[in-house]
């Protein structure tokens, strides 16, 4: 068996080692692989191999910081990782540091399917994510198992991913990646629930001091303990960022207010500036965008209403 050795990790090792740099064109005498396939969602990059044989040692990158999810669909390998040896079977599964120094050997007929995202990603959010790594995990139910299912769809359909929805996706599967932190470390069932506790700690925090024009991700973050780098991290699968949804909430207090009866008693400019917007004309623009009316209109239709 002929072993690969490479100064990467263990992704940029099977791509560079193996010549996997297109969907097809892996040779026997790369290491027995026929084919693999390498494809790219935002931040997340995915790599399907398949061959008969295949032995890598892989020295990590000290500047690329990554957790992978190592999905062995077919055959069998062996992985060792500082002191810890695993062995996986065809439908198990496992994490790793993929920027650090690891040997991998396969033996086949197999297929592997390989998913890294940037460790910090998962640091931030899953506190006991070391302790998930280099666990065997069965990936035929639950959790492991929806994983293994993403996987196959996004290979599936990976021309048709390329534009804005990319970065959502990218999302969901380091929010999967952070599930399966969460089952291979059984001690701790809440693992996931953390996560959840302090975005809802973010959102109190925001919705307590929309009327405070200076509120930012910085003060935000002051209040909940967090860097303002971990407060974007926590608040990325909302679909939108953080300042976004602040902007939302303040909008949507806007409008409640203006369809209250006794509001025409305050200007509407008084409105928008109780409720943290400094720039009147910015206020009203951003108003009609986000619900197709201008606020003299709401308030008038809301008076409308109230006389018939």
């Amino acid at each position: 068996m002929r072993r690969i050795a490479a100064r990467a990790t263990l992704f940029d090792a099977l791509t560079q080692g193996l010549g996997a740099f297109g969907d097809q064109g892996v040779s026997e005498e790369g290491g027995g692989c026929s084919s693999a396939q390498r494809c790219g969602v935002g931040r997340v990059e995915m790599l399907k191999i398949r061959g008969e044989f295949l032995a890598i040692d892989a020295a990590g990158c000290g500047n690329s910081a990554r957790i992978a999810a190592l999905v062995q669909i077919e055959g069998a390998s062996r992985i060792r990782q500082g002191e810890r040896r695993i062995e996986l079977g065809a439908g198990d599964l496992c994490l790793l540091r993929s920027g650090r120094a690891l040997s991998l050997e396969v033996s086949g007929p197999f297929r592997l399917a390989l998913v890294e995202v940037p460790e910090d990603e998962v640091v931030d959010r899953f506190p006991l994510w070391r302790a998930a790594m280099m666990t065997p995990i069965r990936g035929t139910s639950g959790v492991p198992a929806v994983f293994c299912d993403a996987v196959r769809s996004l290979h599936r359909w990976k021309d048709t991913l390329s534009g804005a929805g990319s970065d959502h996706l990218a999302d969901v599967i380091v929010n999967l990646i952070g599930a399966l932190v969460c089952f291979a470390v059984p001690v701790n069932k809440d693992c996931l629930q953390q996560s959840l506790l302090q975005k809802d700690r973010i959102k109190k925090v925001v919705l307590s001091n929309l009327r405070n024009p200076d509120l930012d991700v910085d003060l935000i973050a002051g209040s909940v303990g967090l860097s303002a780098r971990q407060v974007h991290r926590v608040f990325a699968d909302e679909g939108t960022s953080l300042m976004r949804w602040v902007w939302v909430q303040r909008l949507e207090q806007c409008n409640r207010e203006l369809r209250q009866g006794d509001s025409g008693r305050r200007s509407i400019s008084d409105i928008a500036y109780t409720w943290g917007f400094n720039d009147q004309a910015h206020f009203s623009r951003a108003f009609r965008k986000h619900f197709g009316l201008s606020p003299r209109d709401v308030r008038r239709r809301a008076a409308s209403e109230l006389v018939d």
